[in-house]
C-alpha cells in the first residue's frame, strides 16, 4: 500500500490549489462591486422615482382652492396669457390668488410640491443606512437662478442621493435630479374638435 503523492499527483495538487488562490478574490471582488452598483442603481431609481411623484403635485397650495396660474411677484404683473402661449391657453387674468411661500402648510401633508422643501430621509436596509435621499425647493427667476424675492414663476425641484457615512461600499457617490415647474394652473386647455 502507497503511503505518499506521486510527484504528478502533487504538481496537480499545487495547481489547483494556485487556480482556486487566483480565482476566489477575483469573484469577491466583482460582487462586492456589483453590490455597490445595485445599491447606487436603487438609490437614483428611488429618486427619480419620488422626483416623478412631486412634480406631477398641484404647484401650490393655493392653485388647489381656484384652479388658476396663480398671482405672483414677477416684475412684469400676471394680467393675461402667458409669453409663448397659444389661443386659448390658461391665463392668470382676474386671479385674486397669490402664491404662497415656499414650505409645508400643514404637518405630513404632502399635497403641493413645496411641501417637500425640507425632505430628507436615511434609507436603511436591515439597520444599514445604505444612502441619504433629499429634496431641495426653490422659486428660480426666468434665468434659472435660486431667486426669492422678485419672481414665483418656476419652482425648481432637486433631489439629491448621497451614501451614508455607515456605508462604505458606496463611499463619495453623490448625485442629482432637477426639474423646473412652471406656475400653469389646473384649469384644462380649451379645445376644438378636429373636423
Amino acid at each position: 500500500m502507497r503511503k505518499g503523492l506521486t510527484l504528478i499527483e502533487l504538481i496537480f495538487s499545487m495547481l489547483i490549489i494556485a487556480i482556486v488562490f487566483s480565482v476566489v478574490p477575483k469573484i469577491i471582488f466583482a460582487s462586492n462591486k456589483s453590490m455597490a452598483s445595485s445599491m447606487k442603481e436603487d438609490a437614483l431609481f428611488n429618486a427619480y422615482t419620488l422626483l416623478g411623484t412631486i412634480y406631477r403635485l398641484p404647484w401650490d397650495e393655493n392653485t388647489l382652492s381656484g384652479g388658476d396660474i396663480l398671482d405672483t411677484a414677477e416684475s412684469a404683473a400676471c394680467d393675461n396669457r402667458r409669453v409663448g402661449s397659444f389661443f386659448g391657453a390658461r391665463n392668470c387674468k382676474d386671479s385674486d390668488e397669490s402664491a404662497s411661500a415656499i414650505g409645508r402648510e400643514e404637518a405630513n401633508i404632502y399635497n403641493d410640491i413645496d411641501d417637500y422643501f425640507d425632505y430628507n430621509e436615511d434609507v436603511n436596509v436591515t439597520d444599514k443606512k445604505k444612502y441619504v435621499l433629499e429634496i431641495k425647493i426653490n422659486y428660480v427667476n426666468k434665468n434659472y437662478e435660486i431667486n426669492t424675492t422678485n419672481t414665483r414663476e418656476r419652482k425648481e425641484i432637486v433631489a439629491t442621493i448621497s451614501s451614508h457615512d455607515d456605508n462604505k461600499k458606496m463611499k463619495g457617490f453623490q448625485s442629482s435630479f432637477v426639474y423646473h415647474s412652471a406656475n400653469l394652473g389646473l384649469i384644462p386647455i380649451k379645445k376644438k374638435r378636429w373636423r
